[in-house]
């Protein structure tokens, strides 16, 4: 019996470490793939924190002393992120994608998240990549690491092989430490991450096997340089990406809560059909649907149709793609047919790859300071596209789930103030970002059913 368990083990996890995207264990008649469990779209490189880019609930700073370069020098940062679903066979994928030099991990790890920077004692586990444990990733690069057997993931009396995972790891964090021997120069991170990771000060050394967090003193708000984590999951498994602007990202919602209204849909995904769909996040705030072209503004380094093969097209296992964009694109000059044609093409490069493509109606901008008659035209336009039958494999229709109902006129008509209300510390609405409740409210208008594990791709 020891022999079996050991040839099954090893044969998932040598299949893993192979890279491969999918495969089969025919002792346990169970077909694999990697699935994205967790990912962020590098969105730049950190400038530092500022005056006026401090968060507005708590102060969140990178040890740095301006006008010193922020840079990681010879020091660990503990990365928090949430998997949607775990697995017991697992790897990281890190990103250089902004740098202007290459970046050295001197070493990496796993763990389970217990409070703060803290972690669960003895889950701490170590990442290699390509059986070394230190990598270098040049400017413009991202890597995934080995597979890694996460044995504390596993149900107890399980091995790798039966795929079962503990289910008291449901909505808890993964910790993912990561060591710089030497400076990184400018660091790719994703600003809104809405969740406090930890850094230790600079020249510290390597802490990432530390399971306390006394040698993480300081704090920030962005993620640097992970940028996925996938696990080994059924074939079967859906993986829904949530691809668009700052609603996506969740700019507004409460930090450390997992507010995002693909929080909400994970929940309900989740409470009816368990492990089977995993939803991530591929959101920047400001972005926009289309590419602008001079002299429309240009909001990011990379808006979605740029960036849409590595950050959507790239998370592992994709089935399903949901859109909320083009609620930036006027106002940065881009008109409503551009906005169109964009989104148009970009469904079409997921039906090419049997990808099925979900849109969601922007919510109504009505208040909104900068905006007019002319913006509110143009947001009904991109949402009548949406709703036009054809133009995308299932909607879920925000727009008319948070607006005034009383008042059907797109001119006019306001988000319903309970929605309009969000999670800042004076709680006053943009009429642009919705918190908690208004975030559940868009989730309820997800369809389901189009997600049961008979439906095929598109």
């Amino acid at each position: 019996m020891l022999r079996k368990t050991f040839v099954r083990v090893a044969a998932v996890a040598l299949l893993a470490i192979a890279g491969q995207a999918n495969g089969h264990d025919r002792e346990n008649g169970r077909d694999t793939k990697w699935v994205a469990t967790w990912i962020t779209a590098p969105q730049n490189t950190f400038r530092g924190v500022g005056s006026t880019q401090t968060a507005a609930l708590v102060n969140f700073a990178f040890p740095f002393t301006a006008p010193a370069l922020p840079q990681a020098s010879n020091q660990t940062l503990r990365m928090i992120v949430k998997p949607d679903i775990w697995g017991s066979v697992m790897r990281v994928r890190l990103s250089n994608k902004w740098g202007t030099g290459p970046v050295t991990f001197g070493s990496v790890s796993i763990g389970l998240q217990s409070f703060s920077g803290a972690t669960v004692a003895g889950t701490n586990t170590r990442v290699l990549f390509g059986g070394s444990r230190s990598i270098t990733v040049a400017a413009g690069d991202q890597v995934f690491s080995d597979a890694v057997r996460v044995r504390w993931a596993r149900a107890e009396g399980e091995d790798d092989a039966d795929g079962r995972v503990n289910p008291a790891l449901e909505g808890r964090n993964l910790a993912i430490s990561m060591y710089l021997p030497g400076q990184s120069g400018p660091m790719t991170f994703h600003s809104t991450a809405l969740q406090e990771s930890f850094l230790a000060a600079p020249n510290t050394g390597d802490h990432t096997g530390d399971d306390a967090d006394d040698a993480f003193p300081y704090e920030t708000s962005s993620w640097f340089f992970v940028s996925g984590v996938d696990v080994l999951a059924p074939a079967d498994t859906r993986v829904l990406v949530g691809a668009g602007s700052s609603s996506v990202d969740g700019s507004i919602t409460t930090p450390g809560n997992n507010d995002r209204f693909l929080n909400w849909m994970s929940r309900r995904l989740h409470a009816a059909y368990g492990q089977h769909v995993s939803v991530v996040n591929a959101g920047i705030g400001g972005d926009t649907a289309a590419i602008p072209i001079p002299p429309q503004s240009r909001p990011l380094l990379e808006v979605l149709p740029e960036r849409f093969d590595r950050d959507v097209l790239g998370a592992s296992g994709v089935t399903d793609v949901l859109f909320y964009a083009g609620t930036n694109d006027f106002g940065d000059g881009i008109p409503s047919s551009q906005s169109i044609a964009s989104l148009q093409s970009m469904v079409a490069k997921l039906h090419a790859r049997g990808i099925n493509a979900i849109g969601s109606t922007l919510i109504t901008n009505v208040g909104q300071a900068g905006t007019s008659a002319a913006t509110y035209s143009a947001h009904n336009d991109i949402n009548q596209f949406i709703l036009t039958p054809g133009s995308f494999d299932s909607v879920a229709d925000f727009y008319n789930a948070t607006r005034d109902q009383a008042d059907t006129n797109f001119l006019t008509t306001k988000l319903q103030l309970q929605f309009a209300t969000h999670s800042d510390p004076t709680g006053t609405p943009d009429w642009l970002h919705l918190g908690r409740a208004g975030a559940l409210a868009e989730a309820d208008t997800l369809d389901i059913g189009f997600f049961r594990p008979t439906r095929g791709h598109h």
